[in-house]
């Protein structure tokens, strides 16, 4: 730095002996953005310190005001000096890498291509290949960036080779392409020449490509790689706790807490002690060391009361009193302990639903016992009450089995059919849906399509096998039923007039349709549909009036709540009726006119009582008066 400072002040010297020098002029504009470059640049460092990944972190308003600088300290060399290839290259390359810190890819993109178009021969070309792919890769251009890229990986002298293979591997895991983003990074590993921190990098890469496909001996091969201790404190942190993970997802609990236990004992570490214990507690319950795991649990629940790692802890022990020893009691009070802990956090918030669930369950649970001791018990509430069980064990709970437990309870007492038939297919839904055994859930719904063809149930139960729906219920056959009676009255209603013998005949056989449907299949709204229907043809004969009002009331009687029965219920009643809203805007029009009359009477009594020199006429002025020019102008009025 002092060095600089020297070299500038001999610039001035220069420049006081040189007037109007125009090399002077661009030197001073160059070492001032150099000089800010290097101090952004020491901002950066200090700030990705604290935040190693770089694209969780944004620069600071000193450090972008820096690379504001530098963009205006370039720009006036490319005015001043267009000609000068050497200065421009590097103000273009200096703008170039501003824009690229700054986060403005599109910009900084700009820039290196028109390095790479005017300055292809300069010293920063091999940086401006890989930077240039880089901020295509952030502008999530991924093809061409991996054009671009192409010149970094196909030499292996290049520079910024090992950075453009691990730039490769993201581009081939955006891409959905797993595997050749892992086969990028062990070219990098398989390459000695490669720094042991790209090499740690790249080994942490494969690490979690390794862990997204569930390949816990290579994910955690990678994590414990000695290369891993080049990396920031952050990136081993993460790599500790994910190679116990692995050892937990390959059920060696004991061994992934001891190395929980190392991390909790790491002073650099310390603030995320806390959620290390939670997580020794959970892999404890895991491994059934339930003692311990309660030990450890208590001491988070003690040690850091009203936090989010209290309300874990008291999560854990809920579900640990729910699923395992069934006391859904005590279950309730560590759930309502871990909502009272931190309620604004994801664990609060999920105890106090499965709190509320269990409540309910209870609730229902006890009150289907008291209706077993009943001499003549409710059997209608009782099933009401262990659907709405099972409902709780699979919907709110998460117990899949508890669930199908209750069905089978279900199906095994009870004589309703009906009953039995919502219960099995639910049964048969959950087989499918939730645990996903295809086979027994394909036993089940083949046994409710022979048991029950002619129902919902079993038509969905064809659909869910992937089969084309064959079965008909009573609704889908009187529903076909009234479309060919419809038909046929559309051609009755289409024929000439003329030929009133065809009309009639053919009226006559669309209402025996009619009549036959609906005593056919009463119980569904084809039916009632068709017997407003009837009503309809004994309307159209003044003769049969009488039969007309029959229908209606047959109609309003047994499907009142269906279109047609209140239909028929409108046509019964033909007294004139106003409807709310026009009663509520007759009478605001009633109270506006009584008001208009008190006003009027209260003026009209003003003026009776008013002294007899207040009431002289008032005379307007001749000033005043304005004639109406409607006279004949033949006419001459002076």
């Amino acid at each position: 730095m002092i060095r600089r400072f020297a070299v500038a002040a001999a610039f001035v010297v220069s420049a006081f002996f040189l007037d109007g020098c125009t090399c002077c002029a661009y030197l001073n504009h160059m070492f001032n953005a150099e000089r800010l470059y290097d101090e952004a640049g020491e901002l950066r460092t200090a700030r990705l310190d604290s935040v190693p990944d770089e694209t969780a972190s944004t620069p600071s308003s000193e450090e972008r005001q820096k690379y504001d600088k530098i963009i205006e300290k370039g720009s006036h060399v490319l005015e001043r000096f267009p000609k000068n290839k050497k200065r421009t290259a590097e103000a273009v390359f200096l703008i170039g890498e501003s824009f690229r810190h700054k986060g403005e890819w599109a910009k900084a993109i700009t820039k290196y291509d028109e390095y790479e178009r005017y300055f292809a021969d300069y010293d920063s070309m091999r940086a401006v290949e890989y930077q240039r792919a880089y901020c295509l890769y952030r502008n999530q251009e991924y093809n061409i960036s991996r054009f671009a890229l192409e010149p970094v990986v196909a030499d292996k002298a290049h520079p910024y080779y090992f950075q453009g293979l691990n730039l490769l591997s993201l581009l081939d895991e955006h891409s959905e392409f797993p595997d050749q983003a892992i086969a990028a990074l062990e070219a990098v590993l398989a390459d000695t020449s490669g720094t042991p921190f790209m090499r740690g990098k790249a080994h942490f890469r494969l690490a979690g490509l390794y862990f997204k496909k569930e390949n816990w001996d290579k994910s955690r091969e990678h994590y414990t790689a000695k290369e891993i201790e080049q990396l920031t404190p952050r990136e081993r942190q993460t790599a500790g706790e994910q190679a116990a993970e692995c050892l937990v997802n390959r059920k060696e609990y004991l061994k992934a807490a001891d190395e929980y236990k190392a991390l909790f004992k790491n002073p650099d570490y310390e603030k995320e002690q806390p959620q290390y214990l939670v997580r020794i507690g959970e892999i404890m319950l895991l491994a059934e060391r339930y003692a311990d795991a309660f030990v450890v649990l208590q001491k988070v629940n003690s040690d850091y009361p009203r936090t989010a790692f209290a309300s874990q802890s008291y999560y854990n022990l809920g579900n640990y009193e729910q699923t395992k020893t069934v006391n859904y009691d005590q279950a309730i009070i560590y759930y309502d302990s871990s909502f009272i802990s931190r309620s604004i956090c994801s664990y609060g918030q999920k105890s106090r639903e499965l709190r509320d669930a269990l409540r309910r369950l209870v609730a229902l649970r006890n009150t289907n016992n008291a209706v077993k001791k009943d001499s003549v018990p409710n059997v209608a509430n009782f099933f009401s009450n262990e659907f709405q069980i099972a409902e709780l064990f699979l919907f709110k709970l998460s117990e899949v089995d508890s669930a199908i437990g209750r069905l089978d309870q279900i199906i095994a007492s009870s004589s309703d059919s009906t009953r039995v038939l919502r219960a099995t297919y639910a049964r048969a839904f959950i087989y499918d849906e939730f645990k996903n055994d295809e086979d027994k859930a394909e036993e089940l719904y083949k046994e409710i399509i022979e048991k029950y063809p002619n129902t919902e149930y079993a038509k969905q139960a064809q659909a869910n096998m992937g089969m084309r729906v064959t079965l008909q219920t009573t609704d889908d056959v009187a529903r076909e039923r009234y479309m060919q009676a419809e038909s046929l009255w559309t051609i009755a209603a289409e024929m000439p007039l003329d030929k009133m013998d065809m009309v009639d005949s053919a009226y006559a056989t669309a209402f025996a349709a009619f009549d036959s449907l609906y005593h056919e299949f009463p119980q569904t709204d084809a039916g009632a549909q068709a017997l407003y229907m009837k009503a309809v043809y004994f309307e159209m004969n003044p003769n049969r009036l009488d039969s007309a009002v029959m229908v209606y009331h047959e109609l309003k009687s047994k499907y009142p709540r269906t279109p047609w029965g209140k239909r028929a219920s409108e046509m019964l009643n033909t007294r004139n009726k106003d409807t709310e809203k026009e009663l509520e805007r007759l009478r605001k029009r009633v109270k506006q006119s009584l008001e208009h009359i008190d006003q009027l009477s209260a003026q009209y009594y003003e003026d009776l009582n008013k002294k007899p020199e207040e009431k002289k006429i008032e005379v307007k002025s001749k000033e005043d008066e304005v004639l109406e020019n409607t006279y004949n102008s033949m006419y001459d009025f002076e």
